[in-house]
């Protein structure tokens, strides 16, 4: 009975060593392993996002289709493993002070874990259909307010300006970049800098438009009688009363004929010299056939609000194909200058530079900087880095249920 006693008191230090190793590991240790899979993980994620951004802008390039897919959240299930292991030596009768002096004893711990993601095709997925629709202008607004830098801003968000006065939009499509730019694109292109500069110096703003007046929307005179009689309903002038049918759909009747939009206003307005004089009612109003008006949004003068000019935003899409109008316009060395920045840039070889990225197409190797370039000469600088930093945010967005979307952005 002694004999086992030994036996087993011996069989118990030898695992204890193991014990201490696994206790080793800790709350701290657990810490600092969450930590650093926490942030190789993200790291991971962040590059293989903008692996999927770059490879598309160099697509558009070459005129190859663009194609997006959405990375999942990666997991990590880490797993731990204890074995030990003991041979006891035969009990010698000689050798009683050291009865195991023959005997030995190992014990191991194994860690690993085993990454998890998917990757799917946007079409998988009906709400990133976002990435071929204009963005909400609002995102935009909010961009600004945040302080990011207004070149990159307007010439990423902004599609076509409707400049002050004007009733033909300018489209931003990169053909203004051109080496020999139509005399209407290099017109167009110097207004658009200026505004630009002047938004950098905190004199323009970006918001919603003032609604236009009366006299701005083409309104001309509509008579109620007409309406009453001769489409059916009573007259809105009246309150409804009269003729027998529902004045509501009569009037949606009018504007989807027309395409315009009936208002019953006051009689203050202005009547212009020629337009027909139809009694106000007896309320002083006066039912008007106007041009529609949406919200439109825009760029001001930020000390009195005069409208500069208005505006219609890009979809993801579109601000992938524009990078890649930029880049087909110059060369690594060469790249296009927009107002006085680069927009994208690619290298053909890493050199001495901090790289964001390095992706493969078309059989050659491209590097794009993160950083943005700035010598104090005076030159254009590189923005690449914010150019990616706000695609990746986008990307990420487009990919959730908030991501805002417009659902009508024509030029008003």
């Amino acid at each position: 009975m002694d004999v086992v006693k030994i036996a087993g008191a011996a069989l118990g230090l030898l695992c204890m060593p193991g014990c201490a190793i696994v206790s080793d590991l800790g709350a701290t240790g657990l810490a600092e392993n969450i930590e650093d899979n926490a942030a190789t993980l993200n790291e991971a994620h962040t590059r293989a996002m903008t692996a999927i951004i770059a490879v598309n802008v160099l697509r558009a390039r070459d005129r190859w289709p663009t194609n997006y897919t959405t990375l999942s959240g990666i997991k990590s299930n880490p797993t731990l493993s204890l074995n030990g292991s003991a041979s006891l030596g035969p009990l010698g009768l000689g050798n009683a002070p050291m009865p195991f002096s023959g005997s030995s004893a190992s014990i191991s711990r194994n860690e690993s874990a085993n990454a998890e993601y998917s990757v799917n095709p946007f079409s998988n997925n009906d709400r990133t259909q976002g990435l071929l629709k204009p963005i909400q202008p609002d995102m935009l607004q909010s961009y600004w307010l945040a302080g990011w830098p207004r070149e990159t801003l307007m010439w990423l968000f902004v599609d076509a300006v409707t400049f002050a006065g004007e009733s033909q939009p300018w489209y931003i499509d990169g053909d203004e970049f051109s080496t020999a730019p139509s005399a209407s694109d290099a017109a167009n292109l110097k207004r658009y800098v200026a505004i630009i500069n002047a938004a950098k110096r905190g004199e323009v703003d970006f918001g919603p438009m003032p609604a236009p007046t009366l006299d701005q929307r083409n309104c001309t005179p509509y008579d109620p009688v007409y309406l009453r009689e001769t489409l059916g309903g009573g007259s809105p002038i009246d309150g409804g009363r009269g003729g027998g049918g529902n004045m509501a759909d009569t009037i949606r009747t009018v504007e989807g004929l027309t395409g315009r939009q009936l208002i019953l206003t006051e009689g203050d307005r202005t009547i212009p010299a020629g337009e027909a004089v139809i009694a106000p009612d007896r309320f002083n109003r006066r039912l008007l056939l106007c041009d529609p008006v949406g919200a439109a949004w825009g760029f001001m003068d930020a000390r009195t609000g005069a409208p500069l000019a208005s505006i219609r935003t890009r979809s993801f899409d579109d601000m992938i194909y524009f990078l890649g109008e930029t880049l087909r316009n110059g060369t690594d060395e060469s790249p296009t200058v927009a107002g006085n920045v680069i927009l994208f840039q690619t290298y053909p070889e890493r050199a001495e530079r901090a790289f964001a990225v390095r992706v493969e197409h078309a059989d050659r190797v491209y590097f794009i900087a993160p950083q943005m370039l700035d010598d104090g000469s005076g030159g254009p600088k590189d923005v690449t880095g914010n150019v990616l930093s706000l695609l990746n945010q986008l990307y990420l967005l487009a990919q959730s249920d908030e991501f805002l979307r417009a659902p009508d952005s024509r030029i008003r």
